[in-house]
């Protein structure tokens, strides 16, 4: 695949939305930001786009100090309790996959596998989810989504909430598989999201597509 996030980047931060973007981070201070400034793009930062399969797109990062590491979903490896929302991830694969074992909090071992795991909006601030919506987060998501998309095919996104959805609206989406669910938050994981089976849906596709499956396993 023909995609190097570095160049990406650096074409982003020319232009005006993403100079007024990081202009508002400053103001508001990193030392205020979650995840730490070295973690915002952790997770596009040396991933193997030529291994990618799946894109979990979520919505903004955990507000709480110390949680966040810049996976979308992951804690960093220190924090040892499990967020509700990757409770109920977890709970999930459990259903599908009774002897899964969670041995950390930290979704790396996924995005070595070829999950790239990415919120809509990529900082937060303490105890204020989507303190920074309409920042300019959703223009630099939308950007990526539409660059990668045009790039490859045959990417499955599993789209968790009606926030992660709306990113994806103007994305040109034929060549590419979606599973649509709801958050995993405890406000909506059982509208759609516990019971859909949707790990082991996403490895009956890559099956089919002659990719090696996921190890849902945390490690």
């Amino acid at each position: 695949m023909n995609f190097n996030f570095d160049i990406f980047l650096e074409k982003q931060k020319e232009k005006n939305y993403f100079k007024n973007l990081i202009s508002k981070l400053e103001k508001i201070g990193y030392e205020n930001i979650f995840p730490k400034k070295e973690e915002i793009f952790f997770a596009y930062q040396n991933f193997d786009f030529n291994n990618l399969k799946i894109i979990i797109i979520g919505q903004d990062p955990y507000p709480t100090k110390g949680v966040a590491n810049g996976l979308a979903f992951s804690t960093s490896r220190t924090n040892l309790k499990t967020p509700a929302s990757l409770k109920n991830i977890f709970k999930e694969i459990k259903n599908s996959y009774p002897k899964s074992q969670f041995l950390t909090n930290d979704l790396s071992y996924w995005k070595n596998q070829g999950v790239l795991l990415i919120n809509n909006i990529l900082t937060v601030e303490e105890s204020l989810p989507l303190a920074h919506k309409n920042m300019g987060w959703e223009n630099f998501t939308y950007e990526f989504l539409k660059k990668i998309t045009k790039t490859t095919k045959n990417i499955i996104f599993l789209v968790m909430g009606n926030y992660a959805l709306n990113v994806l609206k103007k994305i040109d989406l034929n060549n590419h598989f979606v599973y649509i669910v709801s958050h995993p938050s405890p406000l909506s994981c059982n509208k759609n999201f516990l019971g859909s089976d949707v790990f082991k849906k996403i490895n009956n596709k890559l099956r089919e597509l002659n990719k090696k499956e996921i190890d849902w396993n945390t490690k």
